[in-house]
């Protein structure tokens, strides 16, 4: 599994939301300036972050998951985790599950030490934002239970993110099959063949993984793979959209909160 750790790194730079850039990044970008130099339309002088901060005081749980971000990523303040920490931990009790997700990550310190660490907590959190179908929390707990050495369930919840487009996901899952049994071996290979169609340019890792997949197949058995890597598809849930929009969603959040 750790052979395709460096393939799954790189693919999962290029799939980064907005939310996950980098802070210098999101500091370039002209949403980025209006959050802390565009005046409000409502005629007060807040700037949005100001304003999220406000809808936030309310309770708005989306507000409250927004105003953790910036405050994560240093979007419009400066970075503050306490800060980011505690308006996640209000969205999730309020049931916002990309909030929830980031809570998890929290637990299992992702973004520094705000919290102790706990495994079982992170666990939970972010197993509700997959079950409701957001890619990059079922991606985490496939990579907590194989970390604990369940790979059903990890496999299960890489397929879960992989039908999703979700590539590091794809990796590993097709790293895992093509260890397997034959008939996973068949899919392992199909997933590998869909990493190949995705890649910019074919590294000498993945290379090596197909050549060595392929080897241990008959050609009956690479011709199946090329029919189900043939009619591989991937779709976004809802939750997995939602969560890509990061920032850009913000004006429209306001502007909403914002109608009498």
């Amino acid at each position: 599994m750790l052979r395709l750790m460096s393939l799954a790194l790189c693919v999962q730079l290029a799939f980064l939301t907005p939310y996950a850039q980098s802070t210098e990044s999101s500091r370039a970008s002209p949403l980025h300036l209006a959050v802390t130099d565009a005046p409000a339309e409502d005629g007060k002088g807040l700037n949005m972050f100001d304003r999220l901060v406000a809808l936030a005081e309310t309770g708005n749980a989306d507000a409250q998951y927004n105003l953790g971000m910036f405050y994560n990523n240093g979007i419009g303040t400066q970075r503050d985790t306490a800060s980011a920490f505690r308006y996640f931990a209000k969205a999730a009790q309020a049931g916002h599950l990309l909030a929830s997700y980031k809570v998890g990550c929290y637990y299992a310190r992702q973004f520094g030490s705000v919290v102790p660490l706990d495994e079982q907590a992170a666990l939970t959190y972010k197993l509700r934002a997959a079950e409701a179908g957001y890619d990059l929390a079922q991606h985490d707990v496939g990579m907590h239970f194989a970390k604990n050495g369940d790979m059903d369930k990890a496999s299960f919840w890489w397929a879960k993110a992989s039908q999703q487009g979700y590539t590091p996901s794809t990796a590993y899952l097709a790293n895992y099959l093509s260890r397997a049994g034959t008939s996973d071996k068949v899919r392992g290979l199909a997933l590998l063949l869909v990493l190949k169609d995705q890649a910019s340019k074919m590294t000498e890792e993945l290379s090596e993984r197909l050549a060595g997949a392929q080897a241990t197949l008959s050609e009956d058995d690479r011709l199946k793979a090329e029919r189900v890597r043939a009619a591989w598809s991937s779709t976004r849930t809802p939750l997995s959209t939602i969560a890509r929009a990061g920032i850009s969603a913000v004006p429209a959040l306001l502007q909403s909160a914002a109608r009498p």
